[in-house]
């Protein structure tokens, strides 16, 4: 009974043997097959487009600490011009209500000191038109005019900023005073009348002194009072 057990299981597994053969036979590719499979995978490899290595990892950007500060230059700019406009029409204004500005300089830090040296050459020519008046009061003609004649000197002096020596002829006197030739007449006259009254002994009077003190009001263009 055994025997016939075994040789039934050996028939089967025969028959297994037989049925599944033919079908891995057919199912197994052919050398043709392959070669076509082989030539496919190489059109691939050889496209241009196939990607061989793998991509690089992306670049992270640096993190930024803090976002920059945009600014409007142009804006900026118009203003300071805008501010600078507006300091220069003050200071305009201000230099032509005041009559202008000066620098200190030597010129204007001694002016005081000229201030005081004018005062007080306006008190002694006073003083000295205050002479002449008590002379022509007095009768003494000659010593008016002569005072008449040194305050012209000294207006030369002041008024005209001429240097006048003290020693000079009545010629050199008529002829180197800087004053217009209309003038000049008048100032020789008042010369010509110091030189014959009072350095030459001739006697004066009230018309020749009226006459020098006409002379010298068209000299100065003011009276011998209004001098001070």
């Amino acid at each position: 009974m055994r025997g016939v057990t075994r040789w039934v299981a050996f028939g089967l597994v025969a028959l297994l043997a037989m049925l599944t053969t033919p079908r891995a036979i057919m199912a197994a590719p052919s050398p043709t097959d392959a070669a076509a499979v082989r030539e496919q995978v190489g059109k691939v490899y050889d496209w241009a487009g196939y990607q061989r290595e793998l991509p690089d990892a992306p670049v992270r950007p640096a993190p930024r600490e803090f976002e920059p500060i945009s600014l409007d230059l142009r804006s900026i700019v118009n203003a300071l011009l805008i501010g600078g406009l507006l300091v220069v029409l003050i200071v305009a204004v201000m230099w032509l209500r005041t009559g202008g500005w000066a620098w200190p300089t030597a010129s204007n830090a001694a002016r005081p000191e000229e201030a005081a040296a004018s005062g007080a050459q306006r008190d002694h020519l006073k003083a000295r038109l205050d002479d002449a008046d008590r002379s022509a009061v007095s009768g003494d003609w000659s010593s008016a005019i002569h005072v008449l004649l040194l305050t012209s000197i000294d207006l030369l002096r002041r008024r005209v900023g001429q240097e006048v020596p003290v020693a000079m002829t009545g010629r050199e006197l008529v002829g180197r005073a800087q004053v217009p030739e209309r003038a000049r007449e008048d100032f020789a006259a008042l010369v010509a009348a110091v030189e014959l009254c009072h350095f030459g002994g001739r006697p004066a009077d009230r018309p020749l002194y009226e006459r020098c003190r006409g002379h010298y009001e068209r000299l100065w263009g003011m009276p011998p009072e209004a001098t001070a």
